[in-house]
């Protein structure tokens, strides 16, 4: 009987033990998921806000300036202009582009727009008033005791 018992808990034990190792392979799946949306929305975000102008990165590490956009078929491509003195073009995949830098302007817009929101959250904090500080509380004195009193108290 009790041996019988045991083997039913050990039974129970594995059923547990898998149902959890189920469950946690389901979270990771579904976190995964949702990663990889979030990153493939934020590409698609990126590829369509391409304009001529635009100061890229290709995924091959080439830097260049975007001077033409052509979709074909069934994608978006990229004319780029490279080089310093010596210009040459290329015409990539609009996924191929890894990152696109801001320009000066932008940099400006958002560096002012950063700190106005400063401004503002000084603002609110200087209208909020003081809060009233509580008293400092006294720290505990501790009782000295020498051997003479207790020697006293003894006797």
């Amino acid at each position: 009987m009790r041996g019988l018992l045991l083997a039913e808990a050990n039974n129970v034990m594995s059923y547990v033990i898998i149902g959890v190792v189920v469950l946690l392979l389901l979270v990771m799946f579904i976190m995964m998921n949702a990663r990889n949306k979030k990153e493939s929305q934020k590409v698609q975000e990126q590829t369509n806000s391409l304009k001529v102008g635009d100061k890229v990165l290709t995924t091959s590490g080439v830097y260049g300036t975007i001077t033409e956009i052509k979709f074909d078929d069934t994608r978006k491509m990229v004319v780029l202009e490279t080089g310093g003195k010596i210009k040459s073009y290329m015409s990539i995949d609009a996924y191929a582009i890894y990152t696109v830098f801001k320009s000066d302007a932008e940099l400006a817009r958002e560096a002012a727009k950063a700190e106005a929101e400063k401004k503002e959250e000084s603002k609110a904090v200087e209208e909020k008033p003081a809060e009233v500080a509580a008293e400092p509380e006294k720290p505990a004195v501790k009782k000295r005791t020498t051997k003479a009193k207790t020697e006293t108290k003894k006797k």
